[in-house]
């Protein structure tokens, strides 16, 4: 929606959205990103600090629910009826 933002990521085998055209399909306003582990090259201090921070409890997720594997179908309906209001976690 306008105002939103669209960021692409863990697309591990390249980009290949059918029948997507985001000029033609993502409104006026809206912002499209992305984010690539490329970005991060050189940067493995700063990622390591920040696995530190989250190890020790420095960063608090909000974590609305957490499914096990075989329940991603009632994970998904959950999100897509806009219930969650954090993250929702898959366990295998």
């Amino acid at each position: 929606r306008r105002g939103g933002t669209v960021c692409v990521s863990g697309s591990l085998s390249g980009w290949l959205v059918r029948d997507f055209e985001p000029i033609a399909m993502i409104p006026s306003g809206t912002r499209l990103t992305s984010f690539h582990s490329n970005d991060f090259t050189g940067a493995t201090p700063v990622l390591q600090r920040v696995v530190d921070e989250v190890e020790a409890g420095v960063y608090q997720p909000n974590v609305d629910g957490v499914y096990a594997l075989d329940d991603v179908v009632a994970a998904h309906r959950y999100m897509e009826g806009d219930n969650a209001t954090g993250k929702v976690v898959l366990v295998p």
